[in-house]
């Protein structure tokens, strides 16, 4: 976008974002929507080394079809067994 003057020029302030690391991760996710509340932290951890790699528009995507998933099938809280349901629908593999 800097290349392109009439983008760059309503940029106000350019945020440089980065991954969330793993202790980032095990903090924001749980707070960040209500289905990852209660998970296991090993299976946050799962979820992020598999799916979402410290991104957080990957989390999103992926909380969205975990949500789905939990709502179609009476899964009542998120495992390894629901994500890798939801790895395989997201073309992710685990």
């Amino acid at each position: 976008m800097r290349r392109e003057p009439v983008l760059s020029s309503r940029i106000f302030i350019w945020q440089r974002f980065t991954r969330l690391t793993g202790d980032e991760v095990l903090q924001a996710i749980p707070l960040y929507h209500p289905i990852w509340a209660d998970a296991d932290p090993d299976d946050i951890t799962f979820a992020d080394s598999h799916a979402a790699h410290g991104n957080f528009r990957n989390w999103a995507r992926l909380t969205a079809h975990t949500q789905t998933a939990m709502e179609r099938t009476g899964w009542a809280r998120v495992d390894q067994e629901v994500l890798r349901w939801v790895f395989s629908r997201l073309g992710s593999g685990a």
